[in-house]
């Protein structure tokens, strides 16, 4: 809304839609939004534009009540005071004269960028699309290079936001990045003179063992001989404060690790000097008194496992909340009187505590969430791909790649559709050798076995083939709708008989193809239908509006889209273009692809050519390093050194010294930061990356698994512990008890009813059996007496049964039939 033009100046107690939204915590745009249709009590200049402004009075009742809600939160005394007081800008962790002249350059950049469009952002006649081209096209003027429209936006917004409601866009401090480096200090520098005056100190810094960052020890001796130095040139007749002013100069200048600044080297050698004079001379007074305080408290080992169990199964790994349960109630009586009440907010939790369980917590976090998670974290096999020949192994898989293109229907339309690649690379030589469109989301054996026949043409038939699991393993799942010539089976089996091994990789990061995949993408970004790797997350607005107007039919998809065509034409470009680029990785050093197919083959055992027989078949350095679940990890030079295995496991987690011996690194000793408790432990080897697919049950790659699993068996074992020590909360029960008894009668009843219906049931039955008349069964008394009676009428049935059946029968003869024995005959036996 335009503020009135005679109103330049208004009352006490208006304030921009800018100010209040920042307030709010909301958008100015959002406000503006509400105000359309109240008129502004006056305006403000804002950054050399004018801007309308509202009193509190004025707004509606939903902002008002709104703000004194924020007000009331914030301790104010209302709105007004919460909206006239000054905001509250941003400012950077460095004064601007701190900062190093690259980012403040940048910054001034940026400025120059973003400031027009800051100022007109809120300009009805520039919609968001148009503000974002223009800014683009100015952020490119003056860096001289193209950013996407979305960091453009997060650029804007940043500085919005920094700005919370000033509107001063000319503020340098706006435009830093959040942590801008400061600049470098200058050299630190004595003159020829100072320098041989002190000789003897400087000599005994560079005869350090490490002269940048000498020892407790050292830096005693160091002080010892600046303070000797001192008394002499006292002693000698120079006043008091030039011969420390002297000494100091020389030891800021080459002791820098002494004090950071001059204020500090000052005080310090003020404080030394005292002690030393108050104690006779005696070098012990030079000791830092902190030493002499004891060890720090420790969490006793079940307070601490039951810190670690509440923040790994109750949080999700967050240690703040766990600590603050345990202290109002869970840890033990020293703890609690030590820690109770002292936290100086409720997320703080002691420095000594997290150093002490944040990394096993972190650990156990990862393994509660289950295997596959843990195994992603857990250390790994260094792969070496010297000694491997080009087209030795092959590996192939399958890829929706993040560019739409339409196909027909075949009902008179086009749909769009990201379809299937599949691709076929060389192993060691990272190149794409073959590949295969299809706009169906599924693909069938016979696509595969067509590729494998087009490449093992071109190229020859390889003595591995790397392919995934899943459809690639089980022919069930290749099987498309009409049957295949072979099916996948038969095509893995004839290929065996000719030597070629198949190998079925579980893990993304064992495939090699993977990574030429993302490689591939990378070079889509440009393209039209373009949706992102997260297409739910980077797929941009413009491109769901254009996929609706097509799928609407108000537009023909060629107006956005590839057809299947121009994608399968434009697709065989960028996989050229890629085969041609070269890679600076330690794979391939800086070859390309293609180059690298011909330099690395081998010439006296070349592939299997694929005849028409198979064309139907398919001195010790001591450094600090951190124990993780891959060991012990530093790089000297480009080499990279790791020691692992199960007598380290204990450390995980943990900061100790690695004494390493560049002429012997075959074997590691670790100690803790106090020099105490060597252990040794040898160096992990690299294994041939394609023996780690070829033959995993090898000596090599055997020995490095074991030493994996053994870096992470304390680990696991601290797992169960803290798991099973202490019980999982049991489930509230979430109705009261007159709600449960209720229940209780309801199932009593039904029972009830249930045993009554049954037996009306069988007395049915049973009169039914005895062929007495049916009786018709109600809550009646009578009734139920009836049924008692045929109940017990029934009983005297079946007893007359009984006793009938065990009394003989006689039955009478028929005098009209007789009996007349037969003549013995001779021989008959009586």
């Amino acid at each position: 809304m335009e503020p009135p033009a005679n109103n330049l100046c208004p009352p006490a107690g208006a304030f921009t839609a800018a100010r209040i939204g920042a307030c709010l915590g909301t958008s100015p745009q959002a406000v503006r939004k509400r105000l359309l249709d109240i008129p502004a009590t006056g305006s403000r200049i804002i950054g050399g534009v004018e801007a309308a402004a509202w009193s509190v009075d004025r707004l509606p009742e939903s902002l008002r009540k709104r703000l004194d809600e924020q007000a009331a939160g914030c301790c104010y005394r209302d709105a007004a005071a919460m909206l006239a007081e000054p905001p509250k800008q941003w400012q950077p962790p460095l004064p601007l004269d701190k900062i190093a002249d690259a980012h403040i350059e940048d910054a001034r950049k940026l400025r120059e960028a973003l400031r027009p469009w800051l100022v007109q952002q809120d300009d009805a006649a520039l919609a968001g699309k148009a503000l974002e081209t223009k800014g683009l096209a100015d952020y490119a003027r003056v860096f001289g290079h193209r950013i996407t429209g979305r960091y453009w936006r997060e650029l804007l917004a940043r500085t919005v936001r920094r700005d919370n409601g000033a509107g001063d866009w000319s503020r340098l401090e706006l435009y830093l990045p959040e942590r801008p480096a400061p600049k470098e200090a200058a050299a630190r520098v004595v003159t020829e003179a100072l320098a041989e005056e002190f000789g003897a100190i400087e000599n005994f810094i560079n005869a350090c063992g490490n002269p940048a960052e000498p020892s407790k020890t050292e830096q005693r001796a160091i002080w010892t001989l600046a303070l000797e130095k001192y008394a002499s040139l006292v002693s000698g007749g120079m006043p008091a404060k030039r011969a420390a002013r002297r000494v100091r100069s020389f030891l800021f200048a080459k002791a820098a690790f002494l004090a950071p600044t001059r204020d500090a080297l000052l005080k310090a050698f003020d404080r030394k000097r005292e002690a030393l004079e108050r104690s006779a001379g005696d070098p012990k007074a030079l000791r830092d008194g902190r030493e002499q305080n004891g060890e720090r408290f420790d969490l006793p080992a079940d307070d601490r496992d039951r810190l670690i169990h509440r923040a790994v199964f109750y949080y999700r790994g967050d240690v703040a909340p766990a600590w603050r349960d345990l202290v109002k109630a869970g840890f033990s009586e020293p703890v609690q009187q030590r820690y109770s009440g002292k936290a100086a907010s409720k997320s703080h939790v002691p420095s000594s505590v997290m150093d002490s369980v944040g990394s096993e917590v972190e650990i156990l976090t990862v393994m509660h969430q289950g295997p596959r998670a843990f195994d992603a974290i857990k250390g790994y096999v260094d792969r070496s791909y010297e000694g491997i020949a080009s087209l030795k192994c092959m590996s192939a898989d399958d890829f929706t790649m993040p560019v739409y293109y339409y196909v027909p229907d075949g009902k008179g339309w086009f749909v769009l559709t990201r379809g299937q690649i599949l691709l076929f690379t060389d192993f060691r030589t990272l190149r794409i050798i073959g590949w295969s469109m299809q706009p169906d989301r599924n693909y069938s054996s016979l696509t595969i076995r067509s590729l494998c026949t087009h490449v093992f043409a071109e190229h020859g038939v390889p003595s591995v083939l790397q392919f995934e699991c899943g459809i690639w393993e089980s022919s069930s799942l290749i099987k498309g709708r009409d049957p295949a010539p072979f099916e996948f089976t038969e095509v893995v089996q004839g290929l065996r008989e000719f030597g070629i091994k198949f190998i079925h990789s579980i893990r993304p990061r064992s495939k090699t193809v993977e990574r030429i995949g993302g490689l591939v993408q990378d070079l889509m970004e440009a393209e039209p239908g373009y949706c992102g790797r997260n297409e739910r997350e980077d797929a941009p607005e413009t491109l769901r509006k254009q996929m609706a107007e097509v799928e609407a039919r108000k537009v023909h998809p060629s107006k956005y889209f590839y057809s299947y065509e121009d994608w399968h034409r434009r697709f065989g470009e960028i996989v050229n273009q890629y085969n041609a680029a070269p890679q600076q990785g330690r794979i391939l050093a800086g070859m390309s692809p293609d180059e690298a197919l011909v330099k690395l083959a081998d010439a006296d055992d070349p592939p299997m050519q694929f005849s028409a027989g198979l064309r139907y078949l398919l001195a010790h350095d001591k450094r600090s390093a951190k124990v993780t679940l891959n060991g012990v990890t530093f790089q000297v030079g480009k080499q990279k050194f790791n020691y692992r295995g199960n007598e380290i496991a204990h450390l995980v987690g943990q900061d100790v010294l690695a004494w390493f011996d560049p002429e012997n690194p075959e074997t590691l000793v670790v100690t803790d930061m106090q020099r105490r408790n060597p252990i040794c432990v040898a160096r992990s080897m690299e294994v041939s990356a394609l023996e780690c697919v070829t033959d995993p049950d090898s000596g090599r790659l055997a020995q490095e698994l074991r030493r994996v699993a053994g870096q992470a068996s304390h680990m696991k074992a601290r797992f169960t512990a803290v798991k099973s020590k202490f019980p999982m909360p049991q489930r509230r029960a979430l109705a009261d008890a007159r709600t449960v008894q209720l229940g209780q009668q309801i199932e009593e009843q039904k029972t009830a009813r249930k045993e009554k219906t049954v037996r009306v049931d069988r007395m049915r039955r049973q009169a039914q059996r005895m062929e007495i008349p049916a009786v018709m069964v109600d809550d009646d008394p009578e009734t139920q007496r009836g049924l008692d009676l045929l109940a017990e009428a029934e009983s005297d049935h079946q007893r007359g049964r009984k006793q009938a059946a065990a009394t003989p029968q006689v039955y009478p003869l028929d005098p009209s039939k007789t009996f007349t024995p037969k003549p013995a005959k001779e021989g008959d036996e009586l």
